[in-house]
């Protein structure tokens, strides 16, 4: 395709290329009537040549306008079917992609792998609610701004394709690594393909390597349909029983064993960070950030506090007349999550 740096596209000046895909180029642009800086995703000619392509990419543009969340990347506008060029126009976002972070600064965490996923989470749920399937959830489409803010991105592209993932020539469009079963199979998509994918990055967050892997892509796919994997904890030590049956009932099979909606998994989330010390907020994923090395430090040790106090709470004898040691022990392990089925 060739480059649109120096050229107009209405009212939007091309400065630059920043990156391209199966699907698009995206350039970074100016608005020149708002006096702005914008992100400008072009697609490629043989998916914009398709009048399904086109008429699709309208509707979803039109409705991923409508989502205000601070998780999601905000459309600004939208070419129109009868433009040579189809595109969207985004805010502009400075940082890297999730996928640059975890190949040159992440440190596995499963705190802190519960606290990112739980905020992509709040802002899957959003969208779901607005009846829109991502179907394209993986690191590359994820930003992280300059500010330390997370940013999910390309709803309004991700759907303009078929949901075998396919391009004209046969060839897989992005990484086989985070599909669900179901999208590999051809059977009916909805919100919980997106919360298995989801399962896919909580996994590599908390370990540090995918849960389906292989010598080729055919090999990943074939595992993701039998849903074999490595259980997280003999990945790494770090991650307990707790995170593991998050993990386990977000990568299920058959999408009726697995979190309904995204909320289900937010608060699941939740209740697991605040065991081990961590608030879920966006404030606390700008801190880890803001200084990636000293908030891992720190997580360390809030983590290790927080699970000492949990230990000592259950063996601490009880302090109600005529309540046995025993009893409290047990009221205890009662009170603890259970593992999801």
């Amino acid at each position: 395709m060739p480059t649109l740096v120096g050229t107009k596209l209405d009212k939007y000046e091309i400065q630059s290329e920043v990156g391209h895909g199966g699907m698009a180029v995206v350039y970074r642009g100016i608005d020149t009537v708002l006096s702005r800086e914008v992100a400008i995703k072009v697609l490629h000619p043989h998916m914009a040549g398709r009048e399904e392509s086109r008429a699709r990419l309208r509707r979803e543009a039109i409705t991923v306008a409508k989502l205000r969340h601070e998780n999601i990347l905000e459309i600004y506008d939208y070419s129109g079917e009868s433009e040579a060029e189809s595109y969207l126009v985004t805010e502009f976002i400075h940082g890297m992609t999730m996928r640059e972070w975890l190949d040159t600064r992440w440190r596995p965490r499963p705190a802190l792998a519960a606290l990112i996923i739980h905020r992509l989470c709040a802002a899957l749920g959003h969208a779901h609610k607005s009846g829109i399937v991502h179907r394209d959830i993986k690191p590359e489409n994820v930003m992280i701004r300059s500010d330390g803010c997370l940013k999910l991105m390309d709803f309004g592209i991700a759907q303009i394709i078929d949901h075998q993932k396919l391009t004209m020539t046969g060839q897989l469009l992005g990484s086989p690594a985070y599909m669900a079963p179901e999208l590999i199979n051809g059977k009916p998509i909805d919100s919980r393909t997106d919360l298995f994918a989801v399962g896919v990055m909580l996994y590599q967050l908390a370990t540090g390597e995918l849960p389906f892997s292989g010598r080729n892509p055919h090999e990943v796919l074939a595992r993701i349909a039998e849903a074999e994997y490595t259980r997280p904890s003999i990945i790494c030590s770090l991650v307990d029983d707790e995170l593991e049956a998050i993990i386990d009932r977000a990568l299920a099979r058959e999408p009726e064993q697995r979190y309904q909606t995204a909320d289900d998994l937010v608060r699941d989330l939740e209740r697991y960070l605040e065991e081990v010390g961590v608030t879920a907020t966006q404030e606390e994923v700008t801190t880890y950030f803001t200084d990636p090395d000293r908030y891992v430090d720190q997580l360390d040790k809030r983590v290790c506090n927080a699970l000492m106090t949990r230990a000592e709470g259950a063996t601490r004898p009880a302090t109600a007349p005529g309540r046995s040691a025993c009893s409290a022990a047990s009221s205890s392990s009662s009170a603890t999550r259970s593992r999801p089925s």
